[in-house]
């Protein structure tokens, strides 16, 4: 008998649950027909079309400046937002230069330098042209060669 009770509290609260859903398709219905939605009017259609050409002109002309304005940068002077910014928003054409540039850059500033030192414990710092630093500290023993390689 008490399997039998939980089936019927079930049904019972499906069926509840299906005249509440029925009362309120009926509403919907009701108010559907009440309601008087506008028809799309012409002009109105004209003036959104008006409003995105002049924000896809003014797009236009942002991205020409900006694009002008990083030719003028030297590649080595952008910093990694910039960077991203052209590889994601500008041309791939600008994007290509400014990778192949700041590649070439990276050839160009690479100096190889050889110091002889007495052993000791030494900190060697190297400085870019735009003032950034890095600082390696070193353990020399007698007879050891050290290489040190600089990310700036």
């Amino acid at each position: 008998m008490a399997s039998g009770r939980p089936a019927r509290r079930t049904c019972g609260i499906a069926q509840r649950t299906a005249g509440l859903a029925q009362e309120v398709l009926e509403r919907a219905k009701r108010r559907r027909r009440q309601v008087s939605w506008p028809e799309p009017v012409e002009e109105d259609s004209e003036r959104l079309n008006a409003a995105f050409a002049s924000i896809v002109e003014f797009m236009s002309r942002t991205t020409k400046e900006c694009e002008k304005y990083y030719s003028y940068v030297p590649a080595s002077r952008c910093q990694e937002n910039e960077i991203k910014h052209i590889c994601r928003y500008h041309s791939k054409h600008a994007a290509e230069n400014l990778l192949q540039t700041l590649e070439q850059g990276a050839r160009k500033a690479s100096k190889d330098l050889y110091i002889e030192v007495s052993p000791g414990t030494y900190s060697v710092t190297a400085t870019s042209e735009d003032m950034m630093k890095e600082t390696h500290v070193v353990d020399v023993n007698a007879g050891q060669s050290i290489d040190l390689t600089f990310t700036i």
